[in-house]
């Protein structure tokens, strides 16, 4: 198994639920209201605000996958992964 795949895979799977996780609690404080689900019953939600959650949520995530596998990928050229025994 390739440690390095799954180093900077974990590491991007967990940035993107972080990133998610920080938009949902900024989008309430922001609003103050639920970020929209795509959920065809919220008819609350307007096109617009539709619009710009999916842009402002898509960088943000893509930010943080990108920034961590980075990171991850320059830790294991660092030296610094505990070996194997």
């Amino acid at each position: 198994m390739n440690i390095s795949k799954l180093v900077t895979t974990l590491a991007a799977i967990a940035a993107g639920i972080a990133a998610n996780k920080l938009l949902t609690m900024g989008w309430k404080a922001a609003t103050g209201h639920e970020p929209p689900t795509g959920d065809a019953d919220d008819g609350e939600i307007s096109l617009g605000e539709l619009v710009v959650f999916a842009a402002v949520s898509g960088a943000v995530v893509t930010f943080a996958r990108t920034f961590a596998t980075r990171g991850a990928k320059k830790w294991l050229e660092s030296g610094d992964v505990p070996e194997k025994k």
